[in-house]
């Protein structure tokens, strides 16, 4: 019967342990991609490294420690009572000899705490240069490269095993420093005893019954002083976290109904590292207006875009909506900024692909959809590499009329289609009713006729 509660009792202790692991594991990695959608502080470039190797780490390093210097507490609290309360002298002397390693946890830490984060760093790196191999794949097998980052591929995984391997060489180094001064502190007790019971001061068999639970207290001592270790290294890496706990992020919608027009740029400049882009720069954008920017490549025509969308910021001079400033994340609600290559959601709809979590109005779709040209895609699970360019564009270009955006951003968008395709997006950008600030770099003067202004930014 003793057996199968110890066996029950071990089996729940496991669940329970499961249990707790599972829900941190889905609030932190919650947390996290709540930060990266609606916060500003979790880049994109380092989110998957976060949600992969970091909350593994910290599983590792804090969550499982903290578990079992908990339970650990517990087992050690009903010993060193049954200790004391046998005989209290000897008691006491087992109980401070066998804490001293538990006091000794921190040799290292700070050495630990520091190869942890270097261990976090080469996990982001390892898995950024990965993702970069993979999306490169043609392109490195087209220019035959695959020597030149298989090698960087092995480069960034060595790094990554070294980092492992230097962590846990120190870890063993601190618990051999431990362990160490463990083995003495578990002998001096035991002389101290012997010597009490050869001398008559106490039985054999209390002297036997405090040795025994006292080897117990200094197993939990030993598992505390291991653990307690393991938690401090895992410092540095929760205080990187620290603000997920301390901030909460901003979740409602930002639609702006309100008219952003007029949009004034007024006496603008900008230097990027040494370079000048914009010296006391100054443009007013009017509801309704077509606006082409030109100018050779480095001019600072897709930094104007990214100053209008908020994303840059000027180092003098001000940008205003109706007479007032605006957050990023206002302005980016009330615009659509299309790219070259416009992004799609795999294995979603073109419903969904358009909406995007914005409740479907069927009719208004179809209408989209066939003003856009891509009253074909109906129904259709999307792939990207099933689109072509121009596609891709259309459905930008449906996003943005479904979402009533006020102001379009295109940078270049017709650059990587054929002649046909990009005369069509042209068309169709140009009919939207929607304001429209577009980069464009290839271009005749009937081209630039089409446009309500034309930015030149050659000067």
């Amino acid at each position: 019967m003793g057996n199968l509660l110890i066996i029950a009792g071990l089996a729940g202790k496991r669940y329970y342990y499961a249990r707790i692991v599972s829900d941190f594991t889905i609030n932190f990695k919650k947390k996290i991609v709540e930060q990266f959608l609606y916060g500003t502080k979790i880049d994109k470039d380092e989110v998957l490294s976060d949600l992969e190797n970091d909350v593994k780490q910290l599983e590792n390093n804090y969550l499982e420690p903290a578990l079992i210097i908990v339970s650990s507490l517990g087992f050690t609290a009903v010993s060193i009572s049954y200790a004391l309360a046998t005989n209290f002298s000897l008691g006491l002397v087992f109980i401070c000899f066998y804490s001293i390693p538990a006091l000794c946890s921190g040799i290292g830490s700070k050495k630990l705490d520091k190869l942890s984060q270097e261990q976090s760093i080469s996990n982001q790196e390892y898995l950024a240069q990965t993702t970069t191999i993979i999306n490169g794949e043609r392109v490195i097998k087209n220019y035959q490269a695959e020597i030149f980052f298989f090698s960087r591929f092995l480069s960034v995984l060595t790094n990554r095993i070294d980092k492992f391997i230097y962590y846990e060489k120190q870890r063993t180094i601190n618990n051999l420093l431990i362990n160490s001064i463990d083995a003495f502190c578990s002998v001096v007790p035991l002389i101290i005893g012997g010597f009490m019971t050869y001398n008559n001061y106490l039985k054999g068999s209390v002297f036997v019954g405090i040795y025994l639970v006292s080897h117990n207290i200094s197993y939990q001592f030993n598992e505390l002083s291991y653990f307690i270790n393991t938690y401090k290294s895992s410092k540095q890496l929760r205080d990187n976290y620290s603000f997920l706990l301390t901030e909460k992020v901003e979740k409602k919608n930002h639609s702006t109904h309100s008219s952003l027009f007029p949009i004034r740029i007024s006496d603008v400049s900008l230097k990027l590292g040494d370079k000048i882009i914009f010296k006391n720069f100054s443009l007013d954008i009017s509801e309704g207006d077509k606006i082409a920017v030109i100018g050779p490549s480095g001019c600072g025509k897709s930094t104007l875009l990214n100053m209008i969308y908020g994303h840059v910021l000027p180092d003098s001079g001000e940008i205003t909506c109706q007479g007032e400033s605006m957050t990023e994340k206002k302005l980016s609600h009330a615009m659509t900024y299309i790219l070259q290559e416009s992004f799609v959601f795999e294995g979603m709809s073109i419903e969904d692909n358009i909406a995007l979590g914005k409740a479907i109005d069927d009719d208004r779709l179809v209408n989209i959809l066939n003003r856009v040209g891509l009253s074909f895609l109906k129904g259709h699970l999307l792939s990207a590499q099933n689109l072509s360019g121009g596609e891709k564009q259309r459905i930008e270009i449906a996003r943005s009329l479904y979402h009533e955006s006020q102001l379009i951003l295109a940078d270049e968008v017709k650059s990587n289609l054929d002649k046909t395709n990009a005369q069509q997006i042209s068309n169709l950008l140009l009919q939207l009713p929607q304001t429209l600030i577009e980069v464009i770099h290839h271009y005749d003067e009937d081209t630039l006729a089409r446009y309500d202004k034309v930015v030149d930014l050659s000067s």
